[in-house]
Formats: structure tokens, C-alpha cells, sequence
């Protein structure tokens, strides 16, 4: 078994790590193709969405992208790596990240509406080494997202110091951060100062 130590990865833990990063990319902006790679053919995949509802399958996942894709995107994104695990044909891997959307989102969203909000999330992710065709390539074939815990509080029985509200806070060593922003807006918006007046 192998524990990731982010400065030093072999060859499937960056495999991985690529499909991972390809994976959040792709939710900056929506990229349906980049998105549809990162996943196994068929049914294979099992999502349980931050929404709250479950997906089976790639074709699913792209209907649900297809539907958010008529509402505004995430203008900047920060994920985290915690931990990742590799033994064998299976991987998993655990992550945080926030991001700010561009604009309200419109009514059925399970997000409020609110302009300049950053949102948490938490995800599990588990990878096998399988394409859904029995092609021996590394695809995400499960994963299940949360909201983040609120900042600023603790956890249920601890008394957490602000290291807890810390992205990628974790017993594991310092966390992968990275960021994306959607295209066109580089330097134009951060999680920390908002959306800067048009």
C-alpha cells in the first residue's frame, strides 16, 4: 500500500492526481469532455452529489452538467488534497475546496442566491485501475461530495482551534492546494476579496 507523500509520487499516484485535477478543472467552467474522460464507460460511475441526489453513469452525470450549464459558473476554485491511498488496481483519495460562483444562482438551485458567496465542499474519491471496458486505465469510479464544516466552529465533542477552518487541515502533512479561475478572468477575482466592481 502506498501513502502518498505529495512530494515524492509514483507513477499511479500522478495518474491519478492528473485525473483528479482534470476532474475539478473541468467544474470550472463546465468542460463536458474533460469531465466524461475522467469517468469509466457504462455505468461504472456512482456519484452522490453535493445536491444531495445520487447518479449512476457518465450519461447521468452529463445530464446534470447540462442542466447546471444554463446557470452561472465557479469563477475561482481552491481544492485541497488531504490524503491519498494507492494498493493495487484501487485508489482513493480525500479533498476540500472552495469556490465563488459568478452571479445568484436562479431559482431550483440547491445553493442560496447570494452574489458573492464562497461555498465549502469535502469529497471521497475512489479510483480503479479499469476503464469500464476492462482496459487496465485509472478512472474515477466513485465519488461522494459534502458541504464543508461552517468556519468558525467546532466540531461536535472537540474544542478545534482555528487550524480546523483551515482548507486541508488535516493529521496527514500539509495538503496538494492548487487553484483554477475560470477562463478570461485571471486575476480578476479571489476567495478571500470577492468579485471587484465592473
Amino acid at each position: 500500500m502506498h501513502r502518498a507523500n505529495i512530494t515524492s509520487l509514483d507513477h499511479d499516484s500522478r495518474e491519478i492526481l492528473r485525473i483528479h485535477k482534470q476532474w475539478w478543472k473541468a467544474n470550472v467552467g463546465l468542460d463536458m469532455a474533460a469531465m466524461q474522460a475522467c469517468f469509466p464507460s457504462g455505468n461504472a460511475l456512482s456519484m452522490f452529489n453535493r445536491n444531495g441526489y445520487n447518479y449512476f453513469g457518465v450519461d447521468e452525470l452529463t445530464k446534470v452538467w447540462e442542466h447546471y450549464a444554463k446557470g452561472p459558473s465557479r469563477l475561482i476554485q481552491t481544492v485541497a488534497v488531504l490524503r491519498l491511498v494507492v494498493s493495487s488496481d484501487i485508489a482513493w483519495l480525500l479533498c476540500e475546496l472552495k469556490y465563488r460562483r459568478v452571479a445568484p444562482v436562479s431559482e431550483g438551485h440547491w445553493e442560496p442566491a447570494d452574489t458573492d458567496q464562497v461555498f465549502g465542499s469535502k469529497a471521497t474519491e475512489i479510483y480503479h485501475r479499469d476503464d469500464g471496458n476492462g482496459r487496465p486505465d485509472w478512472k474515477m469510479w466513485h465519488f461522494h461530495s459534502s458541504a464543508l464544516q461552517p468556519d468558525g466552529e467546532s466540531r461536535p465533542a472537540f474544542d478545534d482551534e482555528a487550524p480546523v477552518d483551515q482548507l486541508g487541515h488535516s493529521p496527514y502533512g500539509p495538503p496538494l492546494t492548487y487553484t483554477y479561475t475560470l477562463e478570461g478572468h485571471a486575476g480578476q477575482a479571489s476567495l478571500e476579496d470577492g468579485i471587484p466592481p465592473s
